[in-house]
């Protein structure tokens, strides 16, 4: 007994697993364009580009799939119901991957937001994060609390002359 599947058995199908693979390719434009802009940005202001941040791509990849994945597997769950009703009862619900669309709408808007973010932002909080550390390293000892946040005004202070300097040059 052989089967054929035809193009019409299938119905919506491919069209909607096509729908799909541009969503997912279009988020991983996106981040792709992100990783480019941020490295971009640590060459303009002389930071490393060190292996960390791109493992910290690699891991938003992830992270961003795996939340793809399961409004993926939502949205199928809904689209068959949509199918079924279509099929069993006439009534005609749009089959289409609705949350799927918006989850990646998002995504991509996230990572138009962190392509414009000023470089000067992310690296304000990078040194606030380190001082957070260095506060919570010596909680016991107010003195070296105390240089540790002279030392972080001195620093930001020397910083914004470095940097009226760089642009009285432009």
């Amino acid at each position: 007994m052989e089967i054929h599947i035809t193009m019409e058995d299938l119905g919506i199908w491919p069209k909607v697993l096509g729908f799909l693979f541009i969503e997912y390719t279009l988020v991983l434009l996106a981040i792709i364009a992100d990783l480019w802009s941020g490295v971009r940005k640590a060459k303009k202001i002389g930071e490393a580009r060190t292996s960390y941040g791109f493992k910290r791509t690699v891991t938003k990849i992830c992270k961003y799939y795996n939340a793809l994945l399961a409004f993926t597997v939502v949205d199928f769950m809904q689209m068959i119901c949509a199918w079924y009703l279509a099929d069993t009862y006439g009534y005609r619900i749009p089959i289409i991957p609705v949350l799927t669309l918006i989850a990646a709408i998002g995504l991509g808007i996230i990572e138009i937001k962190s392509i414009y973010e000023k470089v000067e932002d992310k690296v304000r909080f990078d040194d606030v994060a380190i001082l957070a550390g260095k506060i919570a390293s010596n909680k016991t000892d107010p003195k070296e609390i105390a240089r540790a946040v002279v030392d972080y005004l001195n620093n930001d202070k020397q910083k914004e002359e470095n940097e009226k300097e760089n642009t009285k040059g432009d």
